[in-house]
């Protein structure tokens, strides 16, 4: 045994904790060691990807130019309107979309592998996020910077506005993201949600105002030069919020917990993996399971109502206890208004019901439930049908209402505008609502890609069936609904046609209960034909 007085060599290394480049070194060494594709395999899809953007850019290419042609000829106050008005949405939603888009993913984040080994190392937290920040920043402004010179150059705006448009709505939107980051550091969401609703608001308003001018309620002096100085202020301002929120942003890196880091990381992993199949039922169906677990917990109300009346009931709580989507319906009251007035009243419907299908899909949720839950469903005493049909009650109710707050757009007011009589116009819109709401119906009802059953054999390998459609089911029965008014017909071979689908969705024909109902059948025709068989063997062993 050693005395307390006994010393060591003092040639004895020293262990220093590795430096976050050392480690991400390392993690690049590993998977460079573990790469599943050649040098030729990676160049074909080089060449894939930069073929498809060439293609996609040179698309976009033209549409800008023919609008130009066709706007800078138009000297009409729609055009005049648009062209000064417009920017200023784009600059407003991109802000929204960007704070709202922070909000949910982080928007700084990191995997499952890298927190349980990464940042568990002694080391600095901010030498491992600070690449993650500024990319997220830099993701914004190249992406904004993008939306604004092109809402920009559709309104027909002469290059030096385009570009003025485009680097504001960039910085705007790098500055957002910054902001969200900066708030990520200290735990605090609610001056983040203040502000999407606030640039949201202020984003609806600008179309409304494209709506009063072009309709003459209001009279704007705008020109372009003013529109410029706007933009370049805009510019400054946000290239200031974008410094100040960054620096502090930098600062409170260290103090991001870790378990915020791998829930932005898990739900990126996982909207990652439901749009590589395809699925984006699925991937909303995440976005909601996030959001329900940030909520925690709900009071609980008591249900009122005997049989269907009390699903009915439900559903009128939840929209009452998350009224939020209803926001998201009322902004599309804008749209019909907003494209007679820009002298596209041909195209009304067509407009109308697409916005109309996104908004209803949130207020679905309790038909999502029911249908891709089917033990649940059976555990109700009555028909499938009746329980689809008590599900959208309430949606159905609001889609009513939503034709009856934009009749007005379809009796036409609008430069270009066709007259209607009032009956002709509710009649249009009542179609168009129904289509919305149909449309939303048949893609919340969608089941998932079956991945168990055979294969199509494609040029690009193997699919299984139901994976491409997935990406057409509603959309399909809005068009189908909205073809008879856009071709200039009757909206009576509207409702006909979205007769035709409500009959197939939830309908006394309801397809998935004649599935379930054959099944049962099948099963019932195998069990009795075991029983004879069973019977004939100990009817031929007794004589024996």
């Amino acid at each position: 045994m050693s005395s307390p007085d006994t010393t060591f060599d003092d040639d004895t290394p020293t262990l220093q904790p590795a430096s976050p480049r050392e480690l991400k070194q390392l993690i690049k060494d590993w998977r460079t060691g573990r790469a599943t594709k050649n040098l030729m395999e990676a160049f074909h899809d080089a060449y894939v990807v930069v073929i498809a953007a060439l293609m996609i850019g040179a698309m976009i290419i033209n549409v800008i130019i023919q609008a130009q042609a066709v706007v800078s000829r138009c000297d009409s106050v729609s055009c005049l309107s648009a062209r000064a008005v417009l920017p200023w949405a784009a600059f407003a939603g991109a802000v929204a979309a960007a704070l709202a888009v922070s909000r949910l993913f982080g928007p700084v984040l990191a995997s499952a592998a890298e927190g349980f080994w990464l940042l568990d190392a002694p080391i600095q937290r901010s030498k491992l996020l600070a690449a993650r920040l500024v990319g997220a920043i830099v993701g914004a402004a190249v992406i904004g910077a993008a939306a604004g010179g092109l809402i920009s150059a559709l309104t027909g705006s002469h290059a030096a506005n385009v570009g003025v448009w485009a680097g504001a709505t960039g910085a705007a939107a790098a500055a957002a993201v910054a902001f969200a980051a900066a708030q990520q550091g200290i735990e605090r969401t609610w001056l983040a949600r203040t502000f999407t609703y606030i640039f949201g608001t202020l984003g609806l308003a600008a179309l409304l105002l494209v709506i009063s001018v072009a309709a003459g309620w209001l009279s704007l002096g705008l020109s372009s030069d003013l529109g410029v100085e706007l933009g370049l202020v805009m510019t400054g301002f946000g290239i200031l919020v974008l410094a100040a929120s960054a620096v502090l942003a930098g600062l409170r890196l260290n103090r991001i917990r870790r378990t915020r880091l791998l829930s932005g990381g898990a739900l990126v992993s996982g909207i990652s993996g439901a749009f590589f199949a395809l699925d984006i039922g699925l991937a909303r169906d995440i976005v909601v399971e996030r959001r329900a677990v940030e909520k925690g917990h709900v009071h609980p109300k008591r249900g009122g109502g005997l049989g269907l009346q009390a699903i009915v009931w439900r559903e009128l709580h939840r929209l009452l206890r998350f009224p939020q989507p209803l926001i998201a319906v009322g902004a599309t009251l804008v749209v019909p208004y907003a494209a007679d007035a820009l002298g596209m009243s041909s195209l009304t419907p067509v407009f109308a019901g697409l916005a109309l299908f996104g908004a209803m899909i949130p207020l679905l949720g309790g038909l999502r439930v029911l249908t891709r839950t089917g033990g649940l469903a059976r555990c109700l005493p009555f028909s499938p049908g009746a329980i689809k049909r008590a599900s959208v009650a309430v949606p159905a109710g609001i889609a009513a209402i939503w034709a009856l707050a934009t009749t007005a757009a379809f009796v036409g007011f609008g430069e270009g505008a066709v007259d209607r009589t009032v009956p002709a116009a509710f009649l249009m819109a009542l179609a168009t609502a129904s289509a919305g709401f149909l449309g939303a119906v048949r893609w919340t009802m969608a089941k998932g890609v079956d991945f168990g059953a055979p294969m199509v054999s494609t040029q690009a390998g193997a699919f299984p069936p139901g994976l491409m459609t997935n990406l057409f089911r509603g959309f399909d029965v809005c068009l189908l609904i909205t073809a008879p008014m856009l071709l200039g017909l009757s909206p009576i071979w509207s409702f006909v046609i979205a007769g035709i689908a409500a009959l197939l969705l939830f309908g006394s024909f309801d397809a998935e209960a004649m599935r379930a109902k054959q099944a049962e059948q099948q099963r019932q025709l195998a069990e009795q034909k075991a029983k004879a068989a069973k019977a004939s063997a100990a009817a031929q062993q007794r004589k024996r």
